[in-house]
């Protein structure tokens, strides 16, 4: 094992390796270890139209007001050794000088060990729902990502200083989007960590289930903010905080809103069958369990306990199926958080949330085009989105695309139910390249 750890770090600093991207033995004669190098670097410009955007809300970056630049990075070494039908090996990613890609093709270092009755998967930052799930994100053309230039917690949101909450995005329902602060390199948290295990791929079925005993847990912290009310007002991984505003402006209430769970289990089933020449289909479904890893607290102006209420459980699933008939594709998916870790004493508007999200996509050669649909629904909010997206295949590896999106976002601040539901709308167009090698 540590020759194996040795070999992959020599590799992930060479630069011989690292410009030929390949498979390759490494000292054959000696050893079974073979390391395999991975990149992927994308470049992204957004253009955004906006409308009833104030302040600074204007500004896409800090002196333009409608193009910004955006680029992602990853690469990753992944050493295996395989004695008597038992590979054993490690995937290492490295963190990036530009923003690292979060995707579980690209993302999570871990430990692993292959046999004929699975796959086991030790520290690895994904989840089996994560990583089991199908829908249209496979199939689209473009990038996505128009919610990285969209602004919905713009002032002209608010009601009594706080924001209505919005889904954007399929995928946000993972237990790792509570504790995952990975945006932010500065924070130097990721998704909590697990241990997984996959069966093998039996007559088109496969299952996998993740076992999360901490949700705060990413691997390297041991903040403990969470274990008491100071440390709470200092927001913890997973924790939020809501200050409400009393009378006439005065100091109001706080709560606290602990959002980690603890002893969760992920789990999914998919399945893949084709059915003739060119025509296949395959579906999957995922679901969470856990339980909350505290209650809501609500604290008067000077920071003592008014009450702790209960959050409820986080009972999460997500239904998903691809099928594709020669070059075209289509795609849909469900998925519903229910009421979980939510709490009466706080989500008053509203305590589901659900998403839809369809697409079809047309492929001829090196091109592809598509148009999808997203909808989604938290608390009674709505985010609605139309893309258009196409994208052209160069060379193996390098595919330039475009995509422009049409977006409206409807809420209220969850704790008052008085408040005028407010909207915002607009479009972003997005041009860009991504290489993998």
């Amino acid at each position: 094992m540590k020759k194996l750890i040795m070999l992959l770090c020599f590799s992930c600093f060479s630069s011989i390796a690292f410009a030929s991207g390949c498979t390759t033995p490494a000292d054959a004669a000696a050893s079974d270890t073979e390391i395999k190098l991975e990149g992927f670097f994308g470049f992204q410009s957004g253009y955004r139209n906006q409308g009833k955007l104030s302040g600074t809300s204007k500004n896409i970056t800090d002196n333009r007001k409608n193009l910004a630049f955006y680029t992602e990075a990853a690469f990753m070494a992944t050493a295996k050794q395989e004695l008597n039908d038992v590979t054993v090996g490690a995937k290492i990613v490295l963190l990036t000088t530009t923003k690292p890609k979060l995707s579980a093709a690209y993302n999570g270092s871990h430990i692993f060990l292959e046999t004929d009755y699975g796959k086991v998967e030790l520290g690895t930052p994904h989840d089996a729902s994560s990583n089991m799930g199908v829908g249209p994100g496979s199939i689209v053309a473009g990038a996505g990502g128009w919610s990285k230039f969209a602004v919905l917690n713009d002032g002209n949101m608010k009601y009594q200083g706080q924001l209505p909450d919005f889904i954007t995005f399929p995928g946000t329902f993972q237990i790792s989007s509570y504790s995952n602060s990975f945006d932010d390199i500065s924070k130097g948290t990721e998704a909590s960590r697990k241990i997984s295990y996959y069966t093998p791929e039996m007559k088109g079925f496969q299952f996998g289930i993740s076992y999360i005993p901490d949700s705060a847990n990413t691997g390297g912290n041991r903040s403990l903010k969470n274990l008491d009310d100071k440390g709470l007002s200092k927001l913890g991984v997973g924790v939020t905080k809501v200050d409400l505003q009393g009378v006439n402006g005065a100091k109001g209430n706080q709560i606290i809103v602990n959002q980690n769970v603890k002893d969760a289990i992920s789990a999914g089933i998919s399945y893949k069958y084709e059915i003739i020449d060119d025509v296949s289909v395959q579906v999957a479904v995922t679901g969470e369990y856990a339980k909350p890893a505290d209650k809501i607290i609500v604290l008067d102006p000077d920071s003592n306990v008014l009450s702790r209420n209960k959050l409820s459980n986080l009972t999460a699933y997500n239904l998903g199926a691809v099928f594709t008939y020669g070059n075209i594709s289509c795609a849909a998916s469900y998925g519903s958080l229910g009421k979980s870790l939510t709490s009466k004493i706080y989500h008053k508007v509203g305590r589901n949330t659900q998403y839809y999200n369809g697409a079809i996509a047309y492929g001829q050669g090196p091109m592809k085009t598509s148009v999808s649909y997203f909808r989604s629904l938290k608390y009674k909010n709505t985010v609605d989105s139309v893309s258009v997206g196409t994208q052209y295949l160069v060379t193996p590896g390098l595919l330039p695309y475009a995509e422009i999106s049409y977006f409206q976002a409807k809420g209220r601040p969850v704790y008052f139910v008085e408040a005028p539901k407010k909207k915002t709308r607009g479009t972003v167009a997005l041009i860009g390249a991504r290489l993998k090698f």
